[in-house]
């Protein structure tokens, strides 16, 4: 629920709890399983595998150290300008915000097919996420058990539906405690390998074979270093418009702050946290380049165990990280499956409901029954399209969304941060 505040009423008082509670919610976000598996960054900054002609398949990992940095510039400029427009335009349902966004030019023709391709994009991204969900847990239990992929995620999809049925109100309950986890296990696992891969040379050593790499690869003609730069650039922002594919649920989030300084520390913090901890995979997975690149070749998904399994510490130590690290991507699983099967199931009751116009008190009665149907008819259709694996999931589903999102929030976002408004929205623009 939005603060009920008078005009100017602690206009520069910034509101730590809530500050707090969004980076909570933005670190959850991004990172789900693929980011804590590794595949993810993986995919979008050491080895992509093109995009059905439209992008080379190029190996650009020389420029995986400083792309994180890009994602971050990226994320900050966009979540703070939408946010606050929502804030000042009290736009806080994102059907509501990209009709606004969208009159704001062209005469407003492009703000009904906004709203259209970004329902088309968040459907998209319900499923592709669910699965990535289902995959990354599964490629987990698959490389550290050999039990088969498809058993695997069918177990995992079988406690999903469970939790889906009958936790949903606990996990939602329980979300900053989850993300505490998370954030503590990525900590234990990426921390002392971070210092393990820097002070014993590996990072050094794998960084002077991708450069000798690329450079082979620009004599031998497979493409210039500008190629291969640009490249890099353009899968920065595919990491970073993957994540802002789902800003419907941010749009919702505006409603926490009563003024800017709150919301440009929950901005900033949140970036902050989310840049820190994906430039620490990305440093481990590049000190870990050579053998993640034969594990990738070899079939593996899931590459933070290879960081473990030949970073720092005894056996003992390793497995204990080990441990850790699929709590880490089992959690990441969880808060985003519980996130996703609540808001498939919420928008598709909504829309029945009002397709035929039932009586709110008999829609409720009736909405526990129809939510258990839709939600087994959403696990099996998602762990159907887990099937496709995880890197085909990340590099082809995900970066879908990024595409997309360029038209429904990305253009629009430098569009309407260019022509400003006046804080306070339509409030300022029409004072009575």
């Amino acid at each position: 629920m939005a603060h009920s505040t008078c005009p100017g009423e602690h206009r520069g008082k910034v509101d730590w709890r809530t500050v707090i509670v969004f980076v909570s919610i933005a670190f959850s976000s991004q990172c789900g399983g693929g980011f804590a598996a590794g595949s993810t960054p993986w995919t979008y900054f050491f080895h992509n595998t093109g995009f059905y002609g439209m992008l080379p398949v190029v190996t650009q990992p020389f420029f995986c150290l400083f792309m994180p940095l890009v994602v971050a510039c990226i994320n900050c400029f966009i979540i703070y300008f939408f946010m606050k427009f929502a804030m000042d335009f009290r736009t806080f349902d994102y059907g509501a915000f990209l009709q606004k966004y969208g009159s704001r030019f062209l005469g407003g023709r492009l703000a009904r097919p906004m709203l259209l391709v970004y329902e088309f994009n968040f459907n998209w991204l319900l499923i592709v996420c669910m699965a990535l969900a289902y995959s990354s847990s599964g490629s987990a239990l698959n490389e550290l058990t050999d039990i088969p992929y498809m058993a695997t995620t069918l177990i995992v999809g079988v406690l999903m539906l469970v939790l889906c049925m009958k936790g949903t109100s606990l996990v939602r309950k329980n979300a900053v405690f989850m993300s505490a986890v998370i954030f503590i296990t990525m900590i234990a696992v990426h921390v002392p390998n971070l210092f393990f891969n820097i002070s014993s040379g590996r990072l050094s050593q794998e960084m002077a074979l991708m450069g000798a790499d690329l450079d082979a690869a620009v004599a031998s003609g497979a493409g210039s270093f500008l190629k291969y730069l640009l490249t890099a650039f353009v899968w920065a922002y595919i990491f970073s418009g993957q994540n802002l594919g789902g800003f419907g649920a941010y749009v919702n989030h505006a409603q926490l702050f009563d003024n800017k300084r709150t919301l440009r520390w929950a901005v900033i913090l949140s970036v902050i946290a989310n840049w820190a901890f994906l430039e620490m995979s990305v440093v481990n997975l590049a000190a870990n380049y050579s053998p993640i690149y034969e594990g990738w070749a070899a079939g593996k998904a899931v590459y933070s165990i290879l960081v473990v399994q030949n970073g720092v510490g005894t056996a003992a130590t390793k497995a204990l990280m080990l441990t850790l690290l699929t709590v880490s991507i089992f959690f990441a699983t969880i808060s985003t499956a519980i996130n996703y099967a609540q808001g498939f199931n919420d928008r598709v009751l909504n829309w029945y409901q009002k397709r035929i116009q039932e009586d709110p008190e008999i829609s409720a009665k009736k909405r526990n029954k129809r939510g258990t149907v839709l939600t087994f008819l959403y696990i099996c259709l998602t762990w159907g399209v887990s099937q496709a694996g995880l890197t085909a999931l990340v590099s082809k589903g995900l970066t879908l969304v990024s595409y997309i999102t360029l038209f429904t929030l990305v253009l629009p976002t430098i569009v309407n941060a260019a022509i400003g408004w006046p804080d306070g929205g339509d409030a300022a623009e029409d004072p009575s």
